[in-house]
């Protein structure tokens, strides 16, 4: 793998470039969607560690198009009755693949580490359900979260939230969607985001193939999300947001061999020139899903970390 060996790659990131090689498994858009699905859960399986202990509850929230399954994580040394800071997570997947499991690790580290609660959201997916089926889902969760925040241990008045990849794209879009609604939000975590379905940027070309996720999955998940729906609406493109004053704080993180690289980046300057506080974490060395490999990857716990830090900050202010 050539482009692999791009000098400046963090040397755990090749070896699970290599790993993903030897596999020999094909692209995921070379695959059915319940292959894809079965794919994106063996790889996490492989690459990923058990969730430490925390206190765990299967909740449902009424959503527009049914029952909206969600998991709640609190720290164990915390008793059920204290109300704690709270963030909704949404993940990742191309807005086709992942479910709850998918979070299980890293929701359970965030809410431990953070001393927070962490509401994980089983969305919607495509093609089944295309846009705006998930983000409807996800917005539904939020107001459930404010609404019912007394009966779920939450503060309703310190809630964040955050996601990695589509899932970021969808937190993005809350955290939009929330201001419009004046529903007030503490903070906005966005992992590698997709912010533009409307223009591929620079880093689609050089990050195009060899780094895990490629220009042509991010197409095929892109086309499945869209199903016919102007890309330029802010609630699937957030960078195209009419005007971004008064959002929640940010905290960004992008990765230099991502295709998404270039709409993260461009996202944390539009909203910091829009007046947003703005913590841009860029890791040069690193891939697309880095945050959710710890097994093998390094980088992930410390990412981990400061986003950990970044929480506490802002919802124990």
């Amino acid at each position: 793998m050539a482009t692999a060996l791009q000098a400046g790659l963090d040397p755990d990131a090749r070896a699970v470039l290599d790993l993903m090689e030897a596999s020999g498994r094909p692209p995921l858009h070379l695959l059915s969607i319940e292959e894809a699905r079965t794919a994106i859960r063996t790889s996490l399986e492989t690459l990923g560690k058990p969730p430490p202990p925390v206190r765990e509850a299967d909740l449902w929230a009424d959503g527009p198009r049914g029952p909206i399954h969600l998991r709640l994580y609190r720290p164990m040394q915390v008793p059920d009755d204290a109300p704690l800071p709270a963030m909704l997570y949404f993940h990742g997947g191309g807005w086709m693949t992942g479910d709850l499991a998918y979070g299980a690790w890293f929701c359970a580290s965030l809410a431990e580490r953070a001393g927070i609660a962490m509401l994980s959201v089983d969305y919607r997916l495509a093609p089944e359900y295309p846009f705006p089926a998930g983000l409807e889902d996800c917005m539904a969760a939020l107001r459930h979260a404010r609404r019912d925040a007394a009966a779920l241990g939450i503060d309703a008045g310190r809630i964040a939230v955050g996601g990695d990849s589509a899932g970021g794209n969808l937190a993005a879009a809350c955290a939009l969607w929330a201001r419009d609604e004046g529903l007030p939000l503490s903070a906005q975590i966005l992992i590698y985001p997709v912010t533009d379905l409307v223009e591929e940027h620079e880093s689609y070309r050089r990050n195009a193939d060899g780094f895990g996720l490629t220009a042509d999955m991010m197409r095929w998940f892109r086309t499945a999300y869209r199903n016919g729906a102007d890309p330029a609406d802010w609630r699937m493109s957030p960078l195209r947001a009419p005007r971004l004053e008064g959002v929640a704080p940010a905290w960004v993180l992008t990765c230099g061999f991502d295709p998404l690289c270039g709409e993260g980046d461009a996202y944390a300057d539009r909203l910091a020139a829009a007046g947003v506080p703005v913590k841009h974490i860029r890791h040069a060395d690193q891939i697309h899903g880095f945050l959710m490999w710890p097994k093998m990857m390094r980088a992930s716990d410390r990412a981990l970390s400061g986003m950990a830090r970044e929480l506490r900050a802002r919802l124990f202010a």
